[in-house]
């Protein structure tokens, strides 16, 4: 009888072990750094493609802001009325009209 007992004892540790032998040095074992390596190059990535985001942005603000003053520029520039005779009107539009066609 004992030794009946003995056999389950023995056969539950052994079967303990195979299954602790299995965890340790299955697939994943020891691949923890790499898939870490992994994760880090792809977070790497992804700060370097915001930044590079960023970047524009700023630049896209900064063009909007100079046309934004060069639109605020040209809508307050006043405009002087220049004198001009009947001969010099009509010979602009002379010139005008054959630069045209």
């Amino acid at each position: 009888m004992f030794s009946k007992i003995k056999k389950y004892v023995i056969g539950f540790f052994v079967l303990c072990g195979g299954i602790l032998f299995a965890f340790l040095s299955g697939k994943s074992a020891g691949r923890k750094q790499e898939k870490l390596g992994t994760l880090k190059k792809r977070i790497k990535d992804i700060d370097k493609s915001i930044k590079g985001t960023k970047k524009s942005q700023k630049a896209i603000k900064k063009t909007l802001e100079n046309k934004k003053k060069a639109l605020n520029d040209i809508k307050t520039k006043k405009y002087k009325k220049k004198k001009v005779t009947k001969k010099e009107a009509k010979d602009f539009l002379k010139n005008f009209s054959k630069e045209k066609k």
